[in-house]
């Protein structure tokens, strides 16, 4: 079942600490690492999953009157996978801007930004329903973002074990992000390729 914006927002914490964890134990080999991101090592993956704690403090300019644009994250995920989607499109930018910005990045910063993240979403008072300027689609809600957000801490976590174990998602995180990725593909096309009707492709990947 999909996680409403309250429980995402202490799975999402409790997720950002298991990240701080594992960051603060990585060694320099770790660090170097080749993941199963296309030309990412953990130090550039961590550079693309990292919150900035700052983003909390500049969260009172975003918001903006309702109704959102998009109250669904399965719809922001589509909208940003679509063949023309910004996931496609600016993957090559992305990419290259994560082994960039790793340059700057320590695991034992890493580590400080995950925590102080989780600490600051817990004691985040904003409602869930909250609506804010979000780029692309012009305007979602916190919940969207939050629910978007752990799905994107919780695949990412699962390439930092694939690459050098030492650490797992929770069972809430895994089936919020689970229940998240099955939204986003065409039902029909998802119930069939689950029931062995139809080829993979045609439903996965979800996301790029």
């Amino acid at each position: 079942m999909r996680l409403d914006g309250e429980a995402a927002r202490e799975v999402l914490a409790d997720t950002w600490e298991r990240w701080a964890r594992r960051c603060s134990r990585l060694s320099a080999e770790e660090w170097a690492t080749p993941t199963r991101c296309e030309d990412w090592d953990v130090a550039a993956l961590l550079a693309h999953v990292c919150p900035d704690p700052a983003m909390f403090a500049r969260l009172a300019e975003a918001v903006v009157d309702p109704p959102a644009a998009v109250t669904d994250a399965a719809v922001l995920l589509r909208r940003f996978n679509a063949p023309d989607g910004v996931a496609n499109t600016n993957a090559g930018s992305l990419a290259e801007q994560a082994r960039s910005d790793a340059a700057a990045l320590t695991p034992e910063a890493a580590a400080r930004r995950f925590a102080e993240s989780a600490r600051t979403l817990r004691a985040t008072a904003v409602p869930a329903n909250t609506v804010i300027a979000y780029p692309y689609v012009g305007s979602t809600t916190l919940a969207v973002i939050t629910e978007t957000a752990l799905m994107e801490a919780t695949v990412h976590l699962l390439d930092l074990a694939a690459a050098v174990g030492g650490v797992e998602p929770s069972p809430q995180a895994l089936a919020a992000t689970r229940d998240l990725l099955i939204s986003v593909p065409d039902a029909t096309a998802a119930v069939e390729v689950l029931a062995g009707r139809a080829a993979p492709e045609r439903a996965v990947p979800a996301i790029r």
